[in-house]
């Protein structure tokens, strides 16, 4: 097995990162060209997304010499540091300079574009040039380098590293599931769904919690319960207490519970959101147990950009839990203000960017006067409005589904993925067009 093949997923990057190696493997075959060798590769993303592992196979198949250079000394020290690392590196050519975590070469959280180590990494790659000194670099954030530094001709290739998502998360979480004891019908799938958008470490930290909680009870396998537990507490911060006790039960004909209203709340998120975008929703969740109450909805995406369609399915879906109140008791919920200020900021963004509602309301680089902020915040007013009726009408249309899915969550207080799936296979669903 190469280097490469120890990545899970990320096909189309490996492929990428398997031309690049060629190239620094075999630069007299692209010489012949007329072709010069890249300068500098960048990758970027969030943590624990596999940069250095991808780095590492690079170096591994390029067959160059390596040099690696990451912030562990003192500013003065590390800048010497830095001119030594390339200086060497220049000495055994063709090689490669590996700077890890560059981001952090400068102290601080924001852009220095003149720190001292950033300008001594600039130099020292352009006293590199024509030297067969390729440069390696991973980042978290691109935001805190200076542009400078990322021109063409110091890093001639970036490439964001996303956090796995569909078929790459299942690949993931399946290997590190064949690693542990665990009950035969696992289900990778599942699991991906409710940890979509989640680092490789995340994914692996999440999965060994899950054996931590199976080994404390002497189980002898890892179980879905298991999982469910360790990636609430984990992931989704619900308190311990919450999840280790039995699952409080909710009757739902009683109206002035406060778990019922959170069941129905969270019910109206789920329903509304496998309407207008079937397979969406990952997890449901409502408990009120040991003096902590609450619920979320989580939702999964195969994609990292949103559609205009996207955007109006999740305004919909935000509302839908203050519909569902709405409809059920006639009450106002006074737990929405995170859903409202979500609701608004998609709206704002269609209305002001977007430009939905005509050109009069685009949100200028050059400053808005008075009247075109008033007269937007009109234009969102009445858009949300809109979408508010038309969630109430997704939740009428679709009230088998909606009683459903409230009460099986009153009984078990989390549902998946498969939960919402075998409740779809036997309502009837009403598609809502909007």
């Amino acid at each position: 097995m190469n280097d490469f093949e120890k990545i899970l997923g990320y096909e189309a990057i490996k492929q990428e990162l398997i031309q690049i190696s060629d190239v620094l493997a075999n630069s007299e075959a692209y010489q012949k060209l007329g072709v010069e060798s890249p300068h500098g590769l960048l990758l970027y993303g969030s943590p624990g997304v596999g940069k250095t592992l991808m780095s590492y196979a690079v170096i591994a198949a390029s067959g160059r010499k390596s040099f690696m250079c990451r912030k562990d000394k003192p500013n003065g020290d590390f800048v010497k540091a830095i001119k030594e690392t390339f200086a060497a590196a220049k000495a055994a050519a063709p090689s490669i300079v590996f700077l890890d975590d560059m981001e952090k070469f400068a102290n601080g959280d924001e852009r220095h574009p003149h720190a001292e180590e950033y300008v001594t990494v600039q130099s020292c790659i352009d006293d590199c040039k024509g030297q067969e000194v390729f440069v390696l670099a991973t980042a978290n954030k691109l935001q805190s380098l200076p542009r400078s530094l990322l021109r063409a001709g110091r890093f001639d290739r970036m490439i964001k590293v996303h956090n796995p998502r569909g078929e790459d998360a299942v690949k993931i979480i399946d290997h590190y599931i064949k690693k542990k004891k665990c009950m035969a019908d696992m289900d990778a799938t599942v699991i991906a769904r409710m940890m979509d958008g989640r680092s490789c470490a995340a994914l692996e930290t999440v999965i060994n919690e899950a054996g931590l909680y199976a080994g404390f009870e002497r189980s002898n396998v890892i179980t879905m319960d298991h999982f469910m537990k360790a990636c609430l507490h984990t992931v989704y911060d619900i308190p311990s207490a919450v999840l280790n006790g039995p699952v409080p039960k909710t009757d739902l004909t009683n109206g002035n519970d406060q778990r019922v209203r959170i069941v129905y709340h969270e019910a109206g998120h789920a329903t509304v959101a496998e309407v207008l975008n079937p397979g969406s929703v990952a997890l449901v969740t409502a408990y009120n147990d040991a003096g902590h109450s609450g619920g979320f909805t989580s939702y999964c995406c195969d994609h990292e950009r949103s559609t205009t369609q996207d955007m109006f399915r999740q305004i919909c879906a935000s509302l839908g839990g203050m519909a569902a109140l709405d409809q059920q008791y006639g009450m106002a919920d006074a737990g929405v203000g995170q859903d409202l200020d979500h609701a608004f900021s998609l709206v704002s963004g269609l209305v002001g960017d977007a430009c939905i509602r005509g050109f009069g309301f685009y949100v200028s680089e050059c400053g808005d006067s008075q009247s075109r902020k008033s007269r937007r915040e009109q234009a969102v007013a009445v858009e949300m409005e809109r979408w508010y009726r038309k969630t109430k009408e997704i939740l009428s249309a679709n009230r088998d589904l909606f009683e459903a899915i409230a009460a099986e969550l009153s009984q078990k207080g989390v549902l998946t993925t498969a939960d919402i799936d075998r409740i779809k296979q036997r309502c009837r669903i009403t598609p809502v067009a909007i």
